[in-house]
């Protein structure tokens, strides 16, 4: 027996009439008339029946042909719930279920009208509080041979609170966590690559992404990378730990890696030292990678005594150490080196250059065992360059005279120590930055012993004086070749193990230089690289409606760097005169040298004829479309009006359908609708933004249906960027509910994820949590709780 007493309402069109044959006790069924919902006629609801002791609602959305976004039967329910809200908290005796029935609305839409309700019901549930005891539910029927299935389950009090009904068989919503950050390079393709940083400050912010070569010019050479070393540096720009100052002048810049080996592919007409086919060593920033161009003069023939490893790992260490030790200090046979950290790749190369010159060597270490294998490869005297005491025991080991060069990388208190350890006349060759950068105060005093004071940056020598940088390499490199000086110990990592790589060297624990092979050619399956190529066609024209405003002005740098080059956009306020000018201005485009068209149109997406205009004018083919226009007015649940609801609707759910259709018969490669989380989620406050963002998140599953590209991006508030940015309230309320603000290159970031590999999907949720209250007491906890609190379920396939 079905649970009442009942209320039955519903469209004209709908199923409320045939639904009324299913209920078994008449006497306890009240059914409205259709033409009280058309009317508003709730001013009468205290003289229904039943209103205090009402068990059960049921609310019937049909199919009506004036009203295709739904903003008109969303206006009518809301009407009611805002007048049974004020009653049941005056007369309620106990709870009431009140179920939304809707046709073909979610799952497998064919009726996005319905998709309104539902985004309004998930906000609405959240801000009626419990003294109105009353439980929303969403039902989707087929047809009406669901309706069996319906009172099946109107006599359970299931979890569930959304369901769709398909054929006797239940269907449940779930969100779905996606773990992945970009689009792999899809197998038996190779686009060139590097690896890339995106956020400075931790190590997983580095990844390997598709890049675009440029052309070999006269003097340049393409090269096929073999290995790439890794050096301090890369640890240093990774971690965020350079200040601005040590870009200043930078041949290396802000990329990752700075030498490596490889075969050349391709070289300029002018380019005299190496040819195609040639095994080589060469420096350049953003070096690891598996193609790369690099200038002539940084490119040497590798070494017959080298392997491609070795040779990789060779020219920054021995350059640094052959500057300092030979080039300016001039260290000869009998004199005597200190080398600080001297088990590091330049400590090891500086140890082979002084014993090549016959000097007496002194080194420190920062643990036993580096200080035993220094005395292994006979080092005179090893010293811990973690205490100060070093300074004694070098004194007492030189007795008393100390040293004629110092090659220094520690900071601090410990450049005192090494000028006072220092002979009349002697050089100290500063290789460390910390005390450099923070511009720390030195005494000159301890210079009065005809000292020199000696600071080595190769990467600044590289441009500052290019030459001499071409001829070091070239000695060291020769001196190698005659076996006159050593390899560097290496320890070899293949390419998708460089965070375990670059992990061992902050940990200071490796010995030697760690160099990352590149994958041979057949390829490697746990080597994957997220491909970031560009997507959009640079002959078409791109459509942007509420371009304009904040998200908008990041929207468009996106697409500009994902390859479009023309962008039309509606702009409903031309009095404001926003040019193409402004919008360089005004967005990240004013960064970069990339040749952008605008085309600014007047016209509102609310009004179907401006956006027929607006398409008709395009001069080039139009393949794609991204619907960002809308506007917020948010209102507590008893303030929402008709009024309310048709702004909000107008540019955004108006705007979407008149762009479908506008649209109709185009061959539009991307067509994507920007929704919200309020619609799958809900928000209080925001009824009628959460059910004008419900439509597009129907309207794409339609469009989906017949064929049609269409993506519905569901993003949380933008912060710094978009409407929420400027509502204080929102953010603090989002904040509140554990899913604060997303940056907006994260929203891009998403976007781009989704526009390359979700072709076959209808939508992507974007948002942020932390520690939002959803417990397993929440009624929506296995369609959105979950996610969060079981992620192990979806790896194992439960979601």
């Amino acid at each position: 027996m079905l649970p009442g007493p009942r209320w039955v309402l519903g469209e004209t069109s709908s199923v409320a009439s045939d639904w009324e044959d299913f209920l078994d006790s008449p006497d306890m069924v009240h059914a409205v008339p259709a033409d009280v919902l058309v009317t508003g006629g709730y001013h009468s609801l205290d003289e229904w029946p039943h209103l205090a002791d009402l068990r059960a609602i049921d609310f019937f959305c049909g199919m009506d042909p004036e009203d295709p976004t739904g903003e008109l039967v969303t206006t009518r329910f809301i009407a009611f719930v805002q007048t049974l809200v004020s009653h049941r908290i005056e007369h309620a005796t106990g709870p009431c279920r009140l179920t939304v029935v809707t046709r073909r609305a979610v799952h497998d839409v064919e009726d996005p009208r319905g998709s309104a309700l539902w985004g309004a019901v998930r906000s609405m549930a959240i801000e009626i509080g419990e003294e109105a005891r009353i439980d929303f539910r969403l039902v989707d029927l087929g047809d009406s041979r669901d309706l069996e299935t319906l009172a099946w389950l109107a006599r359970r009090d299931l979890r569930e609170r959304e369901l769709a009904i398909r054929q006797q068989r239940l269907w449940a919503p779930r969100i779905v966590s996606i773990r992945e950050r970009h689009v792999r390079v899809p197998a038996g393709t190779e686009p060139a690559y590097r690896l890339t940083l995106d956020n400075a400050g931790q190590i997983s912010g580095l990844e390997m992404k598709s890049c675009e070569l440029p052309e070999p010019g006269p003097h340049d050479v393409e090269i096929e990378v073999t290995a790439a070393a890794l050096n301090f540096r890369d640890v240093m720009v990774t971690l965020g730990l350079l200040p601005a100052l040590a870009y200043e002048r930078s041949a290396l810049g802000h990329e990752i890696g700075m030498e490596a080996s490889g075969v050349v592919r391709r070289a300029g007409p002018d380019v005299k030292n190496c040819r195609v086919g040639d095994e080589v060593a060469f420096l350049q920033g953003g070096c690891i990678a598996n193609r790369v161009v690099v200038r002539d003069q940084l490119v040497f023939a590798k070494p017959g005594r080298l392997s491609m490893e070795e040779a990789a790992s060779s020219l920054s260490v021995y350059v640094t150490a052959y500057y300092a030790l030979n080039h300016l200090a001039r260290l000869r046979h009998g004199q005597r080196v200190l080398i600080h950290s001297a088990l590091g790749g330049v400590g090891q190369a500086a140890i082979a250059l002084a014993r090549h010159a016959g000097a007496e060597i002194y080194a420190t270490a920062g643990s036993d065992a580096k200080r035993s294998r220094l005395l292994e490869m006979g080092v005179r005297g090893v010293f811990d360059s973690h205490s100060f005491d070093w300074l004694d025991g070098l004194m007492a080991a030189t007795g008393g005279e100390g040293v004629d060069v110092v090659l220094n990388s520690l900071a601090g208190h410990h450049i005192e120590l090494c000028l006072q350890a220092l002979r009349p006349g002697g050089w100290h060759c500063e290789i460390g930055k910390v005390d450099i950068y923070a511009d720390n105060a030195l005494g000159l005093r301890l210079l009065r012993k005809n000292l020199r004071f000696a600071a080595i940056d190769v990467d600044r020598l590289m441009l500052d004086d290019p030459a001499l940088s071409r001829e070091l390499c070239q000695s060291c490199l020769n001196l190698i070749d005659q076996g006159e000086l050593p390899a560097i110990p290496v320890t070899e990592f293949p390419y998708r193990d460089y965070a375990k790589a670059l992990r061992l060297m902050t940990s200071g624990q490796h010995q030697g230089k760690l160099v990352l092979k590149a994958p041979s050619g057949k390829g490697d399956p746990a080597f994957t690289v997220a491909d970031v190529r560009p997507l959009l066609d640079p002959g078409a024209t791109y459509l942007v409606t509420g371009g304009l405003g904040g998200f908008g002005l990041r929207l468009l740098p996106y697409l500009a760097f994902a390859g479009a080059r023309h962008v039309t956009l509606l702009d409903r306020d031309p009095d404001r005169r926003r040019t193409a000018d402004w919008i360089r201005e005004s967005s990240a485009l004013v960064y970069t040298d990339l040749e952008i068209e605008f085309d600014i149109v007047p016209g509102d997406v609310a009004v179907e004829e401006d956006v027929r205009r607006c398409i008709a004018q395009v001069k080039r083919p139009l393949k794609g479309v991204f619907h960002l226009a809308g506007i917020l007015d948010d209102r507590f649940f008893d303030d929402i009006s008709p009024e309310s609801m048709s702004k909000v609707f107008a540019p955004k759910a108006d705007g979407a359908l008149h762009l479908h259709r506008a649209t109709s018969g185009l061959e539009l490669d991307h067509f994507v609708l920007f929704s919200s989380t309020a619609s799958t989620i809900g928000n209080p406050g925001q009824v009628n933004y959460s059910a004008a963002s419900a439509f597009l998140d129907g309207l794409a599953v339609v469009r989906h249906r017949q064929g049609l590209p269409c993506l519905a991006f569901n993003m949380a508030a933008v912060a710094a960027a978009g409407m929420a940015s400027r509502s204080l309230h929102v953010l603090r309320m989002m904040r509140a509910t554990g899913m604060p603000p997303v940056s907006s290159d994260s929203a891009i970031a998403n976007l781009d994820f989704a526009m390359r590999s979700m072709a076959d999907r209808d939508h992507l949720v974007t948002a942020m949590f932390t520690r939002p209250a959803w417990t397993v007491e929440l009624p929506d906890y296995m369609r959105i709780g979950r996610m969060l609190n079981n992620q192990d379920a979806f790896e194992a396939g439960g979601g």
